[in-house]
């Protein structure tokens, strides 16, 4: 490829013989020409990289240099006038002339010169923008049919103009759709692209190639903008382009429920309502912020509103009288994620975007991506909820859920905010996402998981933190930009969002539907185990108390606390209304301090399991956590000045209670009988933390407190009562562990389809086991500490000293009918203070003859519960995913007779329009066959629409 060969020195095109010099770098399979046919092959080419041999090698060439120009053919009428064919037989007769002068130099010399044209009679003044480089052309174009008909006919041969008057710059049309999806799913930004243009036009000095940077934004903006148009058929409805309605440049979800678009006229006659529900997910998004503007006067805005983004007017006129209603979360959360947002840079006017989604498929809500300006607040999520709630038609018949991760403090006020802007009847029902739920108070779990919640299905609630990835990796490239223009390109990318998932949306459910099918099957046989061992009455009991609360769970969340594993001991009344009187500063003081030591102990154990040689990564997250922990010491000591307490003494700070176990073995899930860990290793580890700074770590530092015999013996009654709660508390969490590692084992990986499940649950398990390692820890600190407290004997026998076989999970509590169930002997952390009278609910012993234990029930009943509750959603799956089929297969025919209907309504359209409208039909008519026998093929219940 670098000399030219001998047997190629003819021109093989025209069989004149002539000598061919010039070559194409862009032409497959291409073979060195003449002068003459490098030209007339290119004619529809002239954007192609040329070379041209001087007799030792290779050099870069232009097609101007053999003549080549760019001809504007008309696009009404005659595509050759008389003046365009005069011009282009002119042009051919002086070129033939510089063809016959370049042969004869060629043969009188006995190597190629280096050659080159001249620009004489031809101007080369015109800059072409195309995916190889930036071109310098003559161009050839006539204005006998107006003045303004030039910009026509270039758009008609796919080339923009920078201008619309004296026009010097174009861009080709396959070089701003490279750069759009070059944006899309590279993530390349404008000024990337450009600099990859640079170098592919002049490689040895890309900074010598003329700048056309900012031109090129602005037309990756307009084209961007007409190309949106174009599939929204502004081209064939006949409205204004400059006047869009809200979301109408956007598209959603195919198999989400919207009333018009993919429902029956009579789908509020269909017994199964519940299936009609929108579900939805709203989540804020810290990333994707915005430098202030220095002109921001000078913006131009296109199609505002049109898009995901709603227009501004509107939102700021929201904003102006909304209602702010903040509240303390039930679930005592701090949300630090919202809060170290509303820190905001002063350099930005935005501080982010919050969004809503469908929550089952993944697809932004047209108008419902919003600005965030001073951290996530409520009102930025209730206008979302508002623009979400009209762009998708959701009819209040349907009813809507909202998913988000702060649910359980915003929906106290939702109907106070904007009860009067929702629609009259819309019944709103509300759940957390089954990742952010977990840093909730344990309530939380059972109140707002969508695991309990009735016809949610098998729904995450997560799905938009995937779509945060991906925008997140291109809102840093419009960082700096306009407002406009970052709008539009964060538009775009969820745009094109929804696209891939509405072409991915037939394997999507027939995958979830093989899916569920299979899980189903699994869960009800378990299931159905589960209640036989239970025996009818309890079974009945069981079901009425759990339709009872979910019938209340809207008005009542508490209700759904039924699933908890919790044992009563006579002493809730009391704490709860010890809970709510008054704190005195002592009690202020001493709470904080155990907070505080639980902090400790949890580093300590962080620590303790890194082993002799941590990882960097580790090491640093041990630094975070102490840099958290030490202003809180500092707190301390202000509230124990407060409250009074000096320090007397001062207790080693490396005393260890004799009574507590080496709980670290739980954590690492070893049994016993196992290989247990070097204990070397731990205590070295912990001593290379500490070594790291001369003073002591904040985690190893003894707290003032009675029970470490450093401040005086007046307030032991006040850390005894405390220490009870805490004890209380602990084994509560201990008891919620092993009840779900239990289940885990029994319901999740032995009846796991798939190899992933299964590791996913041994996943599960081993974060239960630290979670059970640590609590281990603190309940058995707690009891010492009540030892030394003096706590009376009964305390001391409610809250026993804890060994490692009571913390066993143990399935064959799950089936009792199995060999050695009859012996199983349940810990006394499951002992409830024992009843005088026998259980109310009488049930048949299923332990063969052996009195029923009421512990025994409360694991059995809580297990049934979850069990029920997932072999329900699975079942809701199934249907759900059945009516997703249909309700995919009718959008795509819905859109097919939207483009049908353009070409019937009587509107007078171009050729290319109607061209166009009937492609568009065909391509939405076959999505449409292809996903109808995609289903069909996989369901067999699947009733087809068509």
């Amino acid at each position: 490829r670098e000399a030219l060969p001998i047997e190629h020195s003819r021109c093989s095109h025209c069989n004149e013989n002539l000598h061919a010099v010039w070559r194409c770098q862009d032409c497959s399979l291409a073979s060195p020409l003449c002068r003459k046919c490098m030209r007339h092959t290119h004619q529809d080419n002239p954007m192609h990289k040329i070379q041209r041999w001087t007799g030792t090698h290779f050099r870069s060439a232009e097609l101007w240099e053999v003549g080549t120009y760019i001809l504007v053919r008309h696009y009404d009428g005659e595509p050759l006038c008389d003046t365009l064919k005069f011009y282009k037989h002119y042009l051919e007769e002086f070129e033939g002339q510089k063809d016959a002068t370049e042969q004869m130099d060629l043969s009188r010399s006995a190597s190629a010169s280096q050659g080159g044209g001249d620009r004489q009679g031809i101007n080369v003044d015109f800059e072409m923008l195309h995916t190889n480089g930036i071109h310098h052309l003559a161009m050839v174009s006539c204005r006998c049919r107006g003045p303004d008909q030039l910009p026509v006919d270039l758009v008609a041969c796919r080339l923009l103009p920078a201008s619309f008057h004296r026009i010097r710059t174009l861009f080709s049309a396959q070089a701003l759709d490279y750069f759009r999806l070059c944006n899309l799913e590279l993530k390349a930004s404008a000024y990337q692209f450009y600099q990859l243009l640079r170098r592919l036009t002049m490689p040895m000095a890309p900074a010598d190639v003329v700048d056309l940077y900012n031109e090129f934004q602005r037309m990756s903006r307009l084209w961007r903008w007409m190309k949106k148009l174009k599939w929204a058929g502004y081209g064939h409805n006949g409205k204004d382009p400059m006047n869009v309605g809200p979301g109408e440049l956007a598209n959603y979800c195919p198999a989400c429920p919207q009333p018009g678009i993919n429902l029956p006229d009579n789908w509020k006659d269909d017994l199964n309502r519940a299936v009609y529900q929108r579900v939805f997910v709203a989540d804020g998004n810290f990333k994707a912020d915005h430098v202030r503007q220095a002109k921001p006067s000078k913006d131009v805005w296109l199609s505002e509103g049109g898009g995901m983004a709603p227009t501004r007017e509107e939102y700021f006129a929201f904003l102006k009288i909304a209602i702010e209603r903040l509240t303390k979360a039930p679930c005592e959360n701090t949300f630090r994620a919202i809060m170290n947002a509303l820190l905001a840079s002063s350099a930005c006017d935005i501080t982010g975007l919050v969004g809503i989604a469908c929550a089952r498929h993944g697809c932004y809500a047209p108008n419902a991506l919003v600005d965030l300006f001073k951290g996530e607040q409520q009102k930025n999520v209730d206008f979302a909820l508002l623009k979400a709630l009209e762009t998708t038609r959701v009819d209040p018949d349907q009813g809507v859920m909202i998913i988000y991760d702060i649910a359980c403090q915003y929906f106290v006020h939702l109907q106070e905010r904007i009860g009067n802007r929702l629609p009259t009847g819309l019944k709103v029902d509300r759940a957390i996402g089954l990742f952010h739920v977990h840093a909730h108070k344990d309530e939380c779990f059972f109140r707002y998981a969508t695991s309990f919640i009735p016809d949610a299905a098998v729904t995450i609630g997560e799905i938009l933190e995937p779509l945060w990835s991906e925008l997140n990796a291109i809102s840093p490239t419009v960082r700096t930009a306009t407002l406009a223009h970052r709008v539009e390109v964060i538009d775009d990318s969820a745009c094109d969002s929804n696209h891939k998932k509405m072409l991915r949306i037939t394997k999507v459910l027939c995958r979830r539907h093989i899916e569920a099918s299979e899980n189903l099957a699994n869960l009800q046989q378990y299931f159905t185990e589960l209640s036989e061992a239970a025996g009818p009455q309890a079974v009945e009991r069981w079901k009425t108390d759990i339709e009872d609360a979910e019938a209340r769970r809207l008005t009542d969340p508490k209700a759904m606390d039924i699933y908890a594993a919790r044992v009563a001991d006579g002493t809730d009344d009391q704490s709860a209304s010890a809970a709510n009187r008054p704190r005195s500063a002592i009690e202020i003081w001493l709470e904080f301090a155990l907070m505080i030591e639980e902090k400790q102990m949890d580093i300590r154990q962080r620590v303790r399991q890194l082993g002799r040689e941590p990882r960097d990564p580790d090491r640093q997250q041990m630094e975070k956590l102490r840099k958290a922990l030490a202003p809180l010491l500092t707190e301390l000591a202000r509230l124990q000045a407060a409250a009074g307490a000096f320090q007397s003494t001062r207790s080693d700070t490396t005393e260890q209670d004799e009574t507590m176990e080496d709980w670290d073995n739980v954590a690492e899930g070893i049994n016993d009988g196992d290989a247990t860990p070097d204990p070397d290793s731990a205590s070295a580890a912990e001593e290379q933390s500490a070594s790291a700074d001369d003073d002591i770590p904040v985690e190893r530092q003894t707290l003032c407190l009675p029970s470490n015999g450093n401040v005086g013996p007046m307030y032991d009654e006040i850390e005894l009562a405390l220490r009870k709660t805490q004890a209380k508390a602990h084994l509560n969490q201990l008891r919620e562990l092993i009840a779900e590692k239990s289940f885990q084992y029994s319901d999740v990986i032995r009846a796991a389809p798939r190899k992933g499940v299964r590791t996913r649950g041994r996943a599960a398990v081993k974060d239960l086991n630290m979670r059970i390692s640590f609590h281990c820890q603190v309940y058995s600190r707690c009891r010492a500490r009540l030892v030394l407290l003096h706590a009376d004997e009964a305390t001391l026998q409610k809250f026993r000293l804890l060994k490692k076989e009571d913390i066993k999970a143990s399935t064959a509590v799950l089936r009792p009918n199995t060999p050695g169930s009859t012996t199983l002997q349940l810990s006394w952390i499951w002992h409830s203070r024992m009843p005088t009278r026998q259980p109310f609910w009488n049930v048949s012993d299923p332990l063969h003859h052996k009195q029923f234990l009421p512990e025994l029930f409360s694991v059995k009943r809580v297990h049934w519960l979850r069990a029920r509750a997932q072999t329900q959603r699975w079942r809701e799956e199934c249907i759900l995913v059945r009516y997703e089929m249909q309700w995919t297969v009718r959008y795509f025919m819905h859109k097919s007779k939207t483009w049908q209907s353009a070409l019937t309504s009587g509107r007078p359209l171009t050729a290319g329009a109607a061209a166009y409208a009937d492609r568009k039909v065909v391509m939405w008519r076959q999505l449409a066959l292809i996903s109808d026998k995609s289903f069909k093929n996989t369901n067999v219940h699947y009733e087809s629409p068509l």
